[in-house]
């Protein structure tokens, strides 16, 4: 289906497919259980649950449809996601593990064993700093554990035990983030993001690391409105790794440093036609014009425009929307989960509809009483 207006598109029809592709991904013997999509599942996609399930409240949030579910259900939607929240050896203790990702994730290759030799050999040379297989699994399960909260926060419930295993130090969250690539502003970015998100929702009195992680951030931040250090990088790791940034200046109440100009680069640029890189746009002008009239009109009309890009991975033969334009999403932290048919993904559809809830409150559109979420 290809709609370049929204008006052309009843309401009813977008929020009741949606409902309708939700409620068809529930596992059959546990409600709080999503498949990431319908057909394409690899076993991976089958066992993993816990992101998903995340994925599926966010989305009952955005479509103002939490509201009807009943607070029993609430309640043990909540304790399903803190069931995953434990101890194991070599992860930030009280971490969100999902067992099913750690055993997929963990999975001998001979391709991943030669990869992660050659980045240790290299790393002995002071020219190198890879990231090793055991480092990108401590920083999957916290960005999980990160997601996991920020979902629990967003339905007013918590975490049943304390996160506490972060930098709260000046010198540790120097160091900690310090120890990321800061050219490469959208995974350093996360880790920032990360922090304020544990900051803001695990420690009683913060104010010292709110402001210690402004003035870290503040050093970021370049006077064309993006943050990184060194070279520039390419404009969509500008865009995501800007997105990754305010998420985390939202959660400490902090302002966003160069709003206007973060307005005039998205304006003058356009997003390739991956999921992510919609929202990111979207999420970069919202935020900005949450903080400044600046330019308020041309993000109106800016936007308006997306609805074209953003309904090229709507699936009207299900309801939802596919991460790739014709493919679903096959990657969740280096696991595959599907095959990547032509269908729509639990992914796919809780960022687009997110895209959507905001672009709607930018343009004033009535007909959609949907919520925006705090990532």
């Amino acid at each position: 289906m290809r709609i370049k207006n929204i008006d052309s598109f009843k309401s009813s029809t977008l929020n009741e497919g949606l409902e309708k592709y939700l409620n068809s991904l529930e596992h059959k013997y546990n409600k709080y259980h999503y498949f990431p999509c319908k057909d394409g599942l690899t076993k991976a996609g089958q066992e993993m649950s816990l992101g998903f399930s995340c994925y599926a409240l966010k989305i009952y949030y955005t479509l103002n449809k939490w509201k009807n579910i009943n607070e029993n259900d609430k309640q043990e939607w909540g304790n399903f996601i803190n069931s995953f929240q434990k101890n194991e050896d070599g992860l930030p203790r009280n971490s969100f593990i999902d067992e099913a990702y750690i055993k997929n994730y963990n999975k001998f290759t001979f391709n991943a064993f030669t990869k992660d030799f050659v980045k240790k050999t290299l790393n002995l040379s002071s020219k190198y700093n890879y990231q090793l297989k055991q480092n990108e699994l401590v920083n999957s399960v916290r960005a999980e554990s990160k997601q996991a909260i920020a979902t629990l926060n967003q339905v007013k419930n918590k975490n049943k035990l304390p996160y506490e295993e972060f930098p709260k130090t000046e010198l540790e969250i120097n160091k900690f983030l310090d120890s990321f690539d800061w050219s490469k502003p959208w995974s350093a970015g996360a880790q920032f993001s990360g922090l304020c998100v544990f900051s803001a929702t695990q420690m009683k009195d913060m104010e010292n690391i709110k402001n210690h992680l402004g003035r870290y951030i503040d050093s970021k931040a370049n006077g064309d409105g993006f943050y990184y250090t060194g070279s520039k990088p390419n404009f969509t790791e500008l865009v995501n790794g800007s997105m990754k940034v305010l998420t985390g200046l939202d959660w400490l109440g902090l302002p966003i440093h160069y709003p206007e100009k973060l307005i005039d680069m998205c304006l003058a640029n356009k997003p390739s036609e991956a999921g992510c890189d919609l929202v990111d746009y979207v999420y970069v002008l919202y935020r900005c014009s949450l903080q400044t009239e600046y330019k308020k009109r041309e993000i109106v009309s800016y936007l308006e425009n997306f609805y074209e890009l953003i309904f090229k991975h709507y699936h009207s033969n299900d309801g939802g929307f596919s991460y790739g334009i014709n493919q679903s999403q096959k990657l969740y932290y280096g696991v595959t989960i599907s095959q990547g048919l032509n269908e729509s993904d639990i992914h796919g559809t809780v960022l687009l509809t997110w895209a959507l809830s905001m672009i709607f409150k930018l343009t004033e559109n009535q007909e959609y009483d949907w919520n925006i979420l705090k990532p």
